[in-house]
């Protein structure tokens, strides 16, 4: 219950005490307006005002009198009816504004949970699931905004039964004591169901986590599971999840149903003594005991939904809490940028004895390396030699645990590394575009990219034809993860996104590696004919690289060597088909 409130109270970006004052205000105005009903009643049973009166009674008509109003039965209706239209006008607006707070909170989380993902050192994705934090952007952050709507409705509730319960005490204490001790009756029986359903929720998202995980890696392997037909055991092992998750549910169902018609036959039991003993032990008059009657309910009933939306919140609170874990965990592994200097223009790039591991793994070992600007670095040797590594150092997703980088004279780690990513195009081995448009592929919805820019990249690639050719052009839907194109379509609509920046640096990881000779070598020739433009980097085993390198180095067993240039000619002869081949060699 505590997690419940506090949930409304510390949400960021949230007013809690402007949508408390409404509810104080309008509780207490539902009360007192209920409350004027016993005056009134008096009088249309008495025919007159005298007679013993309740300290309420008492402190009402003190008012009125100091406001010049007369007691009689119109006036008392006419005040009681305000109350609780005024009451209903200022909970509406609290009500509105705590929704309008609910979806702020959700897109809040959303925000600064996306911000801290995309800020974390590149460490903490090794370690995360994409399909988790899909999860939690998409299903437990909009929950969370539940939860703080519950949480709201919850502290309405507790304002109201407070209201009432005072009303109750002015004007017969016995029997709102009753009352009273009746609700907090209820709400210890409902505690434990309280705690089920808040043990199931925290199951559920854990298992909805689980399941949304597993499903991401299913249909990014989608093609070969099927092709192989090896997805009978993952189906098994999703309907196991799925068998979990649905047993929380039913937990959940259970409890919450539970507490609601629980609730119900407590609450009438507990009406039906409390009138017993007004009318039986404590005498209390007609009037009277109608609206104490009235308040009783109340005071019970608003106990009842009290209950119910601490529970209904609890369903919820899990979604809320695993959020704010995700976001606190990220930004725990905030990337630090210490460097503030802007990165030098066509610099080459120097590696002084840098070593680097993961964890006891060595696998950069005393590495010294250059990197000249403006020509072609091919970076060779077999996988896991630490290729890509060194280019993780050079950008600065990882850091050197030995020796120095530098960009010309400037180490790296005094440059502004986002001003220097900035300059930088890359291109991944593991290619994967969106499910969308070639044109939001290559401009990632980046303002100031215009289709001739695109065009341009396009061209430079060596896709400009493959472009053109299609019925839609740049509006052209590749399919999930670029599946209705080849992977040599696929792989320079890719090397297009990457030059379309017109940027200083271009890293080529293993972008070859999964294509066929032909589409190889066209792609090598292009990136030949960018030779000047940019700095580029090619990691690759493939020796067709061979061929267009301007420097060569390869990697074995945490070591770098450069290789001399009569042996990258003779291993690019070698590779490279003779020239009358070539020359039928058609673009991918």
């Amino acid at each position: 219950m505590r997690q419940v409130f506090q949930i409304f109270f510390k949400a960021e970006d949230t007013r809690p005490f402007i949508v408390l004052l409404c509810l104080l205000v309008g509780g207490t105005l539902e009360a007192i307006g209920i409350g004027a009903l016993l005056p009134a009643i008096g009088t249309l049973l008495s025919g007159s005002s005298g007679g013993a009166m309740t300290t309420f009674e008492t402190y009402l008509r003190s008012g009125m009198a100091s406001l010049g109003l007369t007691p009689d039965f119109s006036t008392l209706l006419t005040l009681s009816v305000s109350f609780l239209l005024l009451r209903a006008v200022l909970l509406f607006v609290a009500m509105t504004y705590a929704g309008i707070m609910g979806a702020r909170v959700a897109n809040s989380l959303r925000r600064r949970l996306i911000k801290a993902v995309f800020e974390a050192r590149w460490s903490y994705y090794a370690d995360q699931s994409s399909g988790r934090i899909a999860s939690v952007i998409s299903n437990d952050a909009t929950r969370a905004g539940e939860a703080y709507n519950m949480a709201a409705i919850a502290a309405t509730n507790s304002v109201q039964i407070v209201a009432y319960a005072l009303v109750a005490l002015l004007i017969n204490w016995t029997v709102a004591l009753v009352a009273i001790v009746g609700g907090l009756v209820i709400a210890m029986i409902s505690r434990l169901l309280i705690e089920v359903t808040r043990n199931a929720s925290y199951k559920q998202s854990d298992r909805t986590a689980l399941l949304t995980s597993d499903m991401v890696d299913l249909v990014q392997n989608m093609k070969s599971l099927k092709a192989m037909h090896r997805y009978d055991p993952m189906i098994e092992s999703l309907s196991a999840i799925v068998k979990r998750l649905r047993r929380s549910l039913y937990v959940q169902n259970v409890s919450r149903f539970g507490l609601v018609y629980g609730n119900d036959v407590l609450m009438v039991s507990m009406l039906a003594a409390a009138s017993w003993y007004a009318v039986t032990k404590a005498g209390v008059p007609v009037e009277q005991l109608l609206v104490i009657g009235i308040l009783f309910f109340q005071v019970m009933s608003y106990m009842s939904k009290f209950l119910k939306q601490v529970q209904m919140a609890s369903q919820v609170e899990a979604s809320y809490v695993r959020t704010q874990d995700m976001i606190a965990e990220a930004e725990a592994q905030r990337e630090m940028r210490p460097g503030k200097l802007p990165p030098p223009a066509g610099q080459d790039f120097v590696f002084e004895h840098v070593s680097f591991a993961h964890g006891d793994r060595p696998i950069l070992v005393d590495v010294s390396v250059s990197i000249p600007a403006r020509q072609i670095t091919v970076l060779q040797g077999p996988s896991g030699a630490g290729k890509t590594t060194l280019i993780d150092l050079l950008i600065g997703l990882h850091r050197p645990q030995a020796g120095t980088i530098r960009i010309g004279q400037q180490p790296l780690e005094e440059t502004d590394i986002t001003a220097f990513r900035r300059n930088i195009g890359y291109v991944p081995q593991e290619l994967a575009l969106f499910h969308d448009s070639i044109r939001e592929n290559i401009s990632l919805s980046e303002p100031g990219i215009s289709d001739d820019d695109i065009m341009e990249a396009l061209r430079l690639a060596g896709a400009d034809s493959f472009i053109a050719s299609l019925p839609t052009g740049l509006d052209t839907d590749v399919g999930e993860f670029g599946g209705k194109l080849s992977g040599g379509q696929r792989q320079r609509i890719s090397l297009a996104r990457a030059l379309v920046r017109k940027p200083d640096v271009l890293v080529l990881d293993e972008v070859t590696s999964a294509l066929d000779p032909e589409t190889e070598t066209a792609i090598v020739d292009n990136i030949a004919g960018l030779r000047g433009r940019y700095t580029i980097i090619a990691i690759t085993h493939r020796p067709a690289w061979t061929r267009i390198a301007d420097v060569q180095y390869t990697f074995l067993g945490g070591r770098v060597t450069a290789t001399p240039k009569k042996t990258m000619v003779a291993a690019a002869d070698v590779d490279v088909a003779p020239p009358a081949k070539q020359s039928k060699v058609k673009r991918a």
